[in-house]
């Protein structure tokens, strides 16, 4: 795989083109906002310091959907034997479109029925901040449901603490898939404070504001994420394990099987969706 190094003032950040996954990204004092990857030791995308997600994230029960009243069996992955886990794009080599000091364009194309697709990511930093954007465009003969989002892993020790404001949340349920909506946050599951992450954690919310932040009193630091995507999944597997994901999606988890398929879009052929994030940090006086 190559790895581009990039940077500005105020950051620095390392991508891969195995599976345009980020492999870090810090400071100008080399402090690490995402998790760090040793690119130098036997590696996996899956524990990068974030990964894109498409053409679907998170899973879908029964690796399949119904489209229309016709069947459609997802495609078999190699990390997971039961689901289409996040997607393939995490997975697979992205060709170099453009690079300059300070940004990058991946680009993938994939036929994996029922999807045929050209993704498209493009990672800049701005001055404080981590501006990425991921563009999928359809190219298959026959309609198709899209879906798309960020996986990050967002350094944190003991004293890290997360707000957002979200107006629901589908808690976690057998398999890893979402149980029923719920607009009554369990007194863990409210973000609407300042909280520290506890315990294992996979949960989807709606009615995301668009907005979150990391709070690291010990470092008197700040970031602030925002996104277009109406979806957050946050996930931890213990507050030891010294990341917090805070995963905007274009859809909720397991939409294909709810009503209306919340987020979801239906793309004809040579048409286009997207969604970006941008991960700003502050310092706090």
């Amino acid at each position: 795989m190559t790895v581009h190094t990039l940077s500005n003032p105020h950051l620095r950040m390392r991508v891969s083109s195995q599976g345009a996954c980020l492999l870090g990204l810090e400071d100008s004092e080399g402090r690490p906002l995402l998790r760090e990857t040793d690119s130098t030791a036997p590696w996996h995308p899956g524990q990068s310091a974030l990964f894109p997600m498409l053409p679907l994230a998170n899973r879908v029960a029964g690796n399949g959907f119904e489209l229309w009243g016709e069947q459609h069996r997802l495609p078999e992955s190699e990390v997971d034997p039961a689901f289409f886990l996040h997607g393939e794009g995490w997975l697979y080599p992205w060709q170099l479109v453009a690079l300059t000091t300070s940004s990058v364009t991946l680009q993938l194309s994939r036929r994996n029925d029922p999807f045929h697709y050209l993704a498209e990511i493009d990672y800049r930093l701005h001055e404080r901040s981590l501006v990425v954007r991921i563009s999928l465009t359809h190219l298959g003969e026959a309609p198709c449901q899209y879906g798309a989002g960020f996986h990050p892993f967002f350094w944190r020790d003991e004293e890290t603490q997360v707000r957002f404001l979200a107006s629901g949340v589908w808690q976690e349920g057998g398999d890893h898939l979402p149980t029923s909506w719920s607009s009554a946050l369990p007194p863990w599951l409210d973000f609407r404070q300042w909280q520290r992450p506890a315990g294992w954690l996979n949960h989807c919310y709606g009615g995301w504001q668009g907005q979150a932040e990391i709070d690291h009193p010990a470092r008197q630091q700040r970031l602030k994420i925002s996104s277009d995507g109406a979806f957050l999944m946050l996930y931890q597997p213990d507050e030891k394990c010294g990341f917090v994901c805070l995963e905007p999606q274009s859809h909720a988890a397991n939409a294909h099987h709810m009503a209306g398929h919340p987020g979801l879009r239906l793309l004809t052929r040579g048409d286009r969706m997207s969604i970006g994030m941008t991960i700003r940090y502050e310092k706090e006086e």
